[in-house]
């Protein structure tokens, strides 16, 4: 071949391949791009979810299937916003955080609190649910001593009152049928203990058979303390069993600031643990919530802390772990839908959420798994 030809031809065939090569090279780009989405979590079919067992958010169900009112309303924002996704189970609620903090996830959702700390780091769909703190404790620590029992019930009280309310009725029937009849005394502290024994018997008994009033006034006064005393007797029993009951299942830690000095579990990482931090309360730490119940349940701490509705669902869900609340809910929170900042999900689970809002299957399920008052 004369060399201008194999000149010619190789021009030709070097033309030929950088063609190929410019052709070629976005394709290569966008399969680096591709795998990149594949790593965080995010592909163009599929929406990667963390969650994480916490009844009745996240359940298993028959076949270690998920469940739970977060699972079921996840099911519908995804079908609401036309999503394909994947669960995937997480085992510590913090790790689950930073996963989607560095789009490891595409999302998570569970019973995830939205603080301000959380969104620095990361975006939140709207309020899914409101909820707030609760302690939980033993049983076995809930047993006090009788005498403080009836102290702090209010018993007491109640008797103090009841015996006022006697020692008026009593002055008023002395003053009425003084001098008329001999069972009452005309002297005034003989008479007046006379018409306190009638009205007492009268109040406990429904009569006194040994001092009927003659004078008007009296006869008048005796029908309706009989009427009342009726009343008072059965409200004032009903009253002293309920506090007795009640305060028979109380322990010492009934509030927040009773957690001071005891010794208490909570899981790292969470709002639960800054909320302890941030008050100066000592904690052990552990790894997740169910940690904490299981230290609590085998005598290891006195107390836990937790979310209320789980903390509600659990103990209810539980009598033999011998498990009770303590005290009212406090802090309140807000839980939501958790997403790497800038997320290209964002509108579409807002929009969807409001959706759902709107066509009443958001309140379905929550009555569902939280009842009217949930």
């Amino acid at each position: 071949m004369p060399y201008a030809a194999f000149k010619q031809t190789a021009l030709i065939l070097t033309l030929l391949f950088t063609l190929l090569l410019s052709l070629a090279a976005p394709q290569l780009a966008l399969a680096e791009d591709d795998d990149e989405l594949l790593e965080d979590g995010e592909t163009a079919s599929h929406v990667v979810v963390g969650t994480i067992v916490r009844p009745p958010f996240v359940m298993k169900g028959v076949g270690e299937s998920l469940t739970g009112f977060s699972i079921e309303l996840w099911r519908e924002v995804a079908r609401e916003a036309d999503l394909e996704y994947v669960l995937r189970e997480e085992q510590l609620f913090s790790e689950m955080l930073n996963n989607v903090a560095r789009t490891d996830l595409s999302m998570a959702i569970a019973n995830i609190s939205i603080t301000a700390e959380r969104e620095g780091r990361m975006d939140f769909s709207q309020p899914i649910y409101e909820t707030g703190m609760q302690i939980l404790v033993s049983e076995d620590s809930l047993s006090i001593p009788y005498w403080q029992m009836i102290w702090d019930s209010g018993v007491l009280t109640i008797i103090a009152m009841v015996l006022g309310v006697i020692t008026v009725v009593a002055h008023l029937m002395w003053f009425f049928e003084r001098g008329g009849q001999e069972y009452f005394r005309d002297k005034y502290p003989e008479g007046v203990w006379d018409a306190f024994w009638w009205a007492f018997t009268t109040c406990t008994m429904g009569g006194f058979e040994h001092a009927r009033p003659k004078r008007g006034l009296g006869v008048l006064m005796a029908m309706i303390w009989i009427i009342l005393g009726m009343f008072v007797v059965s409200t004032v029993t009903a009253k002293i069993t309920t506090l007795l009951t009640l305060n028979a299942i109380k322990s010492d830690i009934r509030n927040f600031d009773d957690l001071k000095g005891k010794r208490i579990g909570v899981a790292e990482g969470t709002t639960f643990s800054a909320y302890m931090e941030k008050r100066g309360i000592y904690y052990r730490p552990y790894p997740d919530f169910n940690q904490a119940l299981k230290a609590l349940e085998e005598g290891e701490i006195d107390a836990t802390v937790g979310d209320a509705a789980v903390a509600r669902y659990y103990v209810s869900s539980n009598p033999e772990k011998s498990l009770a609340l303590a005290g009212e809910v406090f802090n309140p929170s807000k839980l939501g839908i958790a997403m790497p900042e800038g997320s290209i999900y964002f509108e579409r689970v807002n929009r969807a959420l409001l959706s759902l809002h709107e066509n009443g299957i958001y309140e379905k399920l929550k009555i569902k798994y939280f009842g009217t008052d949930g």
